[in-house]
């Protein structure tokens, strides 16, 4: 056992993280931190991670906890490469109901004097960054440990900085475009008074405002230094224009004006000419373009009312701007349209631990408030520079994977893979055209043929991956597989619980509704408790919404599929049906 105590450098280990855990333990919402901290997703199981010491300590604690009680305890809990760390935990009932379940809510912060200092840090970074945000100059400042120099603004709690480089490379390029030796001298004032750390100075300099643009401005410069940890100066300070025209070249997205008024995030324009000037930087980072949608927008303002449709934008403004956290920028393209284009997220797993808590933040939010459906998110990304080195591009390519995943069943993120989803090069054909039934069949047809060559040629090899497939190409969120014996013998997707079949798959009530290709598609599983209430109480107790069912026997046994529907509606057709109903002989005949 590896107990670790104040290695907060490490990346997967974090001050507090916030999770909410079902009686049975199981996680089913965290922050991204805990996700971080655990390095998981899905199928977590809180005394996974909690030190056998502690077992019994916590599950007293936890199982005993009544409504408006919280209790604290220290606990070692386990991380996702297997140390442990010290925590302060906090496990708190406040009554919180989801789905019709009471659940707990636990705030684990490690290590109490660090808990403390990060976060008031986090509260000093917040405030500076919206009082900076207010502020219309200019800001500039000099790290002498690094030697870069940056001169950047402020807007919406976002930083734009149009001049950052080393001082010195800074330096050449300013004795190559001043005009003249006054304007090279008091240069040299500004550049000596940065290179000393000098204390509380002011000078008048010409300065340019964009590493492509040669056009100097006046400023008067007044700046101060302070040491850093390491005992080296950086000097700070802002630039007041001089004569007024200063204004002319502050960009669109850093005015009031490109704020939208119902969100407070950017809006259409200013996001993109925010993208733009990004991508003209050439900051040698990648940046994820990731577009999103309110999954049925139309029906929770039609259904609960516009009031409620406005509270439930602003909540995902307040939840993107929470999770981003100056990551990038955020904007609102109009009616229930996100757009986020990031700065520091350094990979797809950091982006998909960011999306994955967006969402399942927003599902739980309204969860209690909403009977017939949850607020979900559909989203679509595409990476710079990698699918695409100009803004059209990126949103072709990101508007793609949105619509794929609306295609696909709604809440959920698709990420732009050339090799999944094609080129867009000379392709006059819309992701809309899926919608066609026609264009629809002969797609699937191709999908199918490939999935019935991969089983016959691999055999059981094939079938995680093959159940993968049929999970994302026909809108479904879970595969189960019985035997005659009522066993499971195979299942994919995440499942709240498992249903219990064992009294339901030899009931004569249950094998009548099947039709003579021994298949069954119940499109609304209300209709179940009409027919066989055992059936329709096991799939309500496993949210499971809809599903198509079918059996098949070889060799003597008997095998029953069934692709179940969590948190949509079905969207299946004819052809989706038989589609589904060849793969699955195909597959009986392999197991």
């Amino acid at each position: 056992m590896i107990i670790s105590e104040n290695h907060f450098g490490k990346e997967n280990c974090v001050a507090y993280c916030d999770v909410l855990i079902r009686r049975n333990y199981e996680v089913i919402n965290a922050d991204e931190h805990f996700y971080h901290f655990v390095e998981k997703l899905v199928g977590i199981n809180f005394l996974d991670i909690v030190h056998q010491d502690n077992l019994k300590d916590f599950k007293m604690a936890f199982e005993t906890i009544k409504p408006g009680e919280n209790c604290r305890m220290l606990i070692l809990l386990r991380n996702g490469i297997g140390e442990y760390y010290w925590t302060d935990m906090v496990i708190s009932n406040n009554g919180k109901i989801l789905s019709g379940e009471n659940v707990i809510e636990v705030r684990c912060y490690f290590l109490s004097a660090v808990e403390s200092r990060y976060l008031l840090a986090l509260d000093n970074v917040n405030k500076y960054r919206t009082i900076l945000s207010t502020y219309r100059n200019y800001l500039f400042d000099y790290n002498s440990y690094t030697d870069m120099f940056t001169i950047y603004l402020y807007r919406g709690n976002q930083c734009n900085a149009p001049i950052k480089g080393t001082l010195e490379q800074f330096r050449e390029r300013m004795l190559r475009i001043l005009r003249s030796d006054s304007e090279r001298k008091e240069f040299a004032t500004f550049y000596n008074y940065l290179k000393n750390g000098s204390n509380m100075f002011s000078c008048m300099v010409y300065l340019p405002l964009d590493e492509h643009n040669d056009e100097l401005y006046k400023f008067k410069v007044n700046g101060d230094s302070l040491f850093s940890i390491n005992k080296t100066s950086v000097v700070a300070g802002y630039l007041e224009t001089v004569d007024g025209c200063v204004s002319d070249v502050i960009p669109y997205y850093a005015t009031s004006e490109a704020v939208d008024s119902a969100t407070g995030l950017l809006n259409k324009r200013a996001c993109m000419e925010y993208t733009k000037s990004v991508i003209a930087s050439k900051d040698d980072k990648i940046h994820y373009m990731i577009m999103f949608d309110v999954d049925n927008f139309k029906s929770i303002n039609d259904t609960y009312g516009h009031l409620f449709g406005d509270e439930v934008l602003s909540k995902i403004a307040g939840i993107i701007n929470a999770n981003l956290n100056g990551r990038g920028i955020a904007g609102r393209f109009g009616g229930d349209e996100f757009y986020i284009f990031t700065n520091n997220i350094k990979d797809e797993e950091a982006l998909r631990i960011l999306l994955t808590t967006m969402r399942k933040e927003l599902q739980y939010a309204f969860d209690s408030r909403i009977e017939d459906f949850g607020v979900t998110l559909s989203v679509g990304v595409s990476l710079f520079p990698k699918d695409g080195t100009d803004y059209e591009e990126l949103f072709r390519k990101a508007d793609k994977c949105l619509y794929l995943a609306k295609e696909k069943g709604r809440n959920r993120f698709i990420i732009y893979n050339e090799s999944k989803h094609g080129s867009l090069e000379n392709n006059s054909r819309h992701i809309h055209k899926i919608l066609d039934l026609s264009d629809h069949s002969e797609y699937m047809s191709g999908v199918v043929s490939d999935i019935i060559l991969e089983l016959v040629s691999r055999g059981k090899d094939a079938i995680d991956d093959v159940a993968n497939n049929i999970l994302e190409q026909f809108e479904i969120d879970g595969l189960r597989i019985y035997n005659d014996n009522s066993e499971l013998i195979y299942s994919c997707g995440e499942y709240k619980r498992m249903p219990d079949m064992t009294n339901i798959l030899n009931d004569k009530a249950f094998l009548s509704r099947y039709n003579k290709n021994n298949s069954m598609s119940i499109g609304i599983v209300s209709s179940v408790e009409a027919w066989h209430k055992e059936l329709y109480n096991e799939l309500s107790d496993s949210n499971i919404m809809a599903f198509i069912s079918a059996w098949f026997e070889f060799k003597y046994r008997r095998y029953y599929f069934f692709y179940d529907v969590f948190n949509h509606k079905s969207r299946w057709n004819d052809y989706d049906r038989n589609f589904v109903l060849i793969i699955s002989k195909i597959i009986a005949s392999v197991l």
